[in-house]
């Protein structure tokens, strides 16, 4: 994985995280590393609306974007890479702030 891009969950995997919380999400993007292995990372995820998830995934269930808007005008921010779950957690509620 590349530092100084963003992830997003792909459809199907997203969709069997939103059937394990038994809620819908509208999104599923990396918002943080944790930890990496050869096969796949363990990432708290952004779920929208203040909503996160840790989880593992596999790389092969990740798509990578550059950073800033895409073609649809959809947002891409960058994915944090940080061991420390509770500074994830921190830096997860200052980005919501911003949009509260």
């Amino acid at each position: 994985m590349e530092k100084g891009k963003s992830y997003e969950v792909k459809e199907w995997f997203a969709n069997k995280i939103a059937q394990e919380m038994g809620r819908n999400i509208e999104s599923c993007d990396v918002f943080a590393v944790i930890k990496e292995t050869e096969k796949a990372v363990y990432a708290l995820l952004n779920l929208g609306c203040d909503r996160r998830k840790t989880t593992w995934v596999p790389k092969s269930c990740l798509i990578q974007h550059e950073v800033g808007a895409d073609e649809n005008g959809l947002m891409r921010y960058e994915t944090v890479f940080e061991e420390d779950y509770e500074k994830c957690v921190e830096l997860f509620k200052e980005h919501w702030r911003d949009f509260k």
